[in-house]
């Protein structure tokens, strides 16, 4: 977007538009782009790892991110970096993207011939790739630098191309910008007809993306050509327009102080004294509260213009003052050599012209006698200084040895000093390492303790688990083993049929007393509690029957002869002997207990 405020400000407008085009970009990147700067390097150092198409599209992210924290040396090393893999692969779309990021980065870095370079290689690529839209856009970019350049004949045909390709395609948001450059170029240079013709093109693309910045923009900027060319009932129209669509706007605080600055100027050309301070009240403090240092400045200067205007030239200068207070402090030149103009024609004005000019001149003189003052003034001391030294030169000669003895010493002891600091700071790094050294084990042994504390109730945890389970199991063959005898009992003493189904009946719990599937749920308790215990096992007799592993892992349990009988469905005797038979086939010794040996496995 650009403002205007008088005729007089347009070099000023002209000089540092790309500088505020600068800002709003750097400002979008920033909240785009925003991230932890330990994020940025951790990615910086990914981006070196890749290779091919995915190291471009990362370089090109970082960079953007890079942008938007300001950072533009570092952006620059990354598409530096990556530029010779881009140019390897040949991607004629991704060296369009690459160089296109590359130039802005340099515009952005104040390095506009490189930018012009690099946005020109980026259009070239886009020629190949027939990306329209791309190259309008570049062709834009390298209007602005020529336009910063005041380099007229060329941005108007750069322009020219981008609003006729503009034109073809309907790409309005390139048409839109087109328009407001060569609207700017014809108001530059006085002739506001033409102006006035581009930024009503500028006003109808910007309704018809629809884009309320540029609407407003364009509504100001054909209200200041219209004050130029007298038609103030119009250019009041059309700045009230665009001050009412910036005044609904998230970032339109700066934007609707120009445009109250802009109607000030006009009213004061008008004569109206009341309107013009109420519009110049309105900026000035819009001004104060979100604008910059250059923004106060500016505010300034518009009100020293506008009381000019109205015949106050003495208060006109107090405003001029303070902008070039302001311009000084900020280095503002064009700010400072425009308020010294204004501030000279005021003087002019009220016949005062001769004083002004010879003001000038002797503020000059006298600042160029001061200047030669004071290096004569610092000639003489060198001078003086120089036959001091002269006259104390044999002196000096004499102390020199004293001198030298006084250093050495004082050398020496500052050597002693800075060792037994040294050895201080040693001592001191190596008990604070030492003592974290220690925290650390400290904290790994209880770490250690505190696992073996919660895998001792696990296991613990899982031996109850695994008992009770055989228990279970013990209690359920109890009970059936005790239903079978009391159907056996009445078996004796029915009839056929009821035999027949006390026999089906019989039949499963028997079925239910052989089941496996107990089995199964206890072997993976019991392998969860005794890792590799069956492994063991099988290692040193692997002929063993499955009743001789299950067996040996309820005498691993220390289950009584009784219990394991129960569980087993067998008599107390063959349990015992189902021992002994284990204990021959593991090969274990008369003097050795079996379940010794088990839980010793």
């Amino acid at each position: 977007m650009i403002f205007h405020f008088s005729k007089l400000s347009i070099t000023l407008y002209l000089r540092y538009r790309m500088l505020v085009i600068i800002i709003v970009a750097v400002f979008y990147a920033k909240n785009e782009y925003a991230q932890d700067t330990d994020s940025l390097a951790l990615l910086h150092v990914r981006m070196t790892q890749m290779h091919g198409r995915k190291q471009v599209q990362t370089a090109l992210k970082l960079a953007g991110a890079y942008v938007g924290k300001r950072n533009l040396d570092s952006a620059l090393q990354v598409l530096r970096y990556v530029l010779p893999e881009a140019q390897r692969l040949q991607d004629v779309k991704l060296l369009t993207k690459l160089y296109f990021k590359l130039g802005k980065v340099y515009n952005y870095s104040n390095h506009y011939v490189d930018a012009e370079r690099a946005y020109h290689r980026a259009q070239e690529y886009a020629l190949q790739t027939g990306d329209t839209t791309v190259y309008i856009d570049l062709l834009e970019e390298r209007g602005y630098i020529f336009d910063y350049w005041q380099k007229n004949d060329s941005t108007l045909a750069l322009m020219n191309q981008a609003v006729e390709l503009s034109t073809k395609t309907g790409y309005l948001k390139g048409l839109a910008r087109a328009s407001l450059i060569i609207g700017n170029i014809y108001y530059g240079t006085n002739r506001y007809h033409k102006a006035l013709e581009y930024y009503r093109r500028t006003l109808d693309a910007a309704q018809k993306i629809p884009n309320q910045y540029g609407i407003a923009a364009a509504y100001q900027n054909i209200g200041m050509c219209q004050m130029y060319l007298n038609e103030y009932d119009s250019a009041i129209r059309n700045l009230q327009k665009s001050s009412a669509i910036h005044s609904q706007l998230p970032r339109g605080k700066v934007p609707l102080a120009n445009g109250y600055a802009d109607l000030a100027i006009v009213y004061s050309r008008l004569g109206d004294v009341e309107k013009t301070k109420m519009y110049l009240r309105k900026a000035m403090a819009l001004f104060k509260k979100y604008g910059r240092d250059e923004n106060k400045a500016i505010g300034y200067n518009v009100s020293a213009e506008c009381l000019s205007n109205l015949g106050r030239y003495r208060e006109s200068n107090r405003y001029l003052d303070s902008a070039i207070a302001i311009a000084r402090q900020t280095d503002f030149g064009l700010m400072l050599q425009k308020s010294y103009k204004s501030y000279a024609e005021n003087l002019r004005k009220t016949h005062l012209g001769d004083i002004a000019y010879d003001t000038l001149r002797q503020y000059i003189q006298i600042k160029d006698s001061l200047q030669s003052e004071k290096f004569h003034r610092q000639l003489a001391e060198l001078d003086s200084k120089y036959r001091n030294l002269e006259k104390q030169r044999r002196i000096e000669q004499l102390q020199h040895r004293q001198y030298v003895d006084r250093m050495q010493f004082r050398i020496l002891l500052s050597s002693i000093v800075v060792f037994f600091l040294l050895v201080v700071l040693a001592v001191y790094v190596y008990i604070q390492k030492r003592k974290q050294k220690e925290q650390q084990m400290k904290l790994e042994k209880e770490k250690a303790q505190l696992q073996a504390e919660n895998l001792r109730k696990e296991l613990s945890l899982k031996n109850k688990q695994l008992t009770m389970h055989a228990l279970s199991m013990m209690q359920k063959n109890q009970l059936l083993r005790d239903i079978l005898t009391k159907i056996s009992h009445i078996q004796a003493k029915e009839n056929s049929d009821t035999q027949n189904l006390l026999i089906n009946l019989k039949r499963q719990i028997k079925h239910l007393l052989s089941s496996e599937k107990d089995w199964k749920t206890f072997k993976i308790y019991f392998e969860q509690v005794n890792k590799d215990f069956l492994k063991r096992l099988n290692k040193i007799q692997p002929d063993l029957t499955r009743g001789d592993i299950r067996l040996a892992t309820l005498m691993r349990l220390n289950m009584s002869n009784k219990e394991i009988a129960s569980i087993l469905n067998i008599t107390h005797q063959s349990a015992r002997n189902a021992q002994n038979r284990l204990r021959n086939k593991l090969g274990v010794a008369s003097g050795q207990k079996l379940r010794d040996f088990l839980n010793n496995l």
